[in-house]
């Protein structure tokens, strides 16, 4: 007899944080970016801040730095990888690797 339950890798509270993390576009973006970039300054000014960049600020970018994916200088703006950010940039790179198989277009 099989056992038809999931791999283990279903049940780790690794999977489940880095999910939840990327279950928002706005934090896909930031992450995505410095997959590029070592340095971020995702704000357009100091008196720039429109309703994004207020939820940014209070619950975006707050969530990627609970979960190590970023360190984040609130003096300057800046954002940089953390020492969780490997953890995500696998499945950023798994995700961009697969674009065409993962597009949704309107017609779906």
């Amino acid at each position: 007899m099989t056992d038809n339950g999931p791999p283990d890798i279903f049940t780790s509270s690794k999977v489940d944080r880095i999910m939840e993390v990327l279950s928002k576009q706005q934090r896909q973006v930031i992450l995505y970016r410095l997959k590029r970039d070592d340095r971020l300054q995702p704000f357009q000014g100091p008196h720039a801040l429109d309703s994004a960049d207020i939820e940014l600020y209070h619950v975006h970018l707050p969530k990627l730095e609970a979960a190590g994916y970023i360190e984040w200088n609130r003096k300057t703006s800046e954002v940089m990888k953390g020492p969780r950010y490997d953890e995500v940039e696998t499945f950023l790179t798994l995700i961009e690797n697969h674009t065409d198989e993962l597009l949704v277009t309107d017609d779906e």
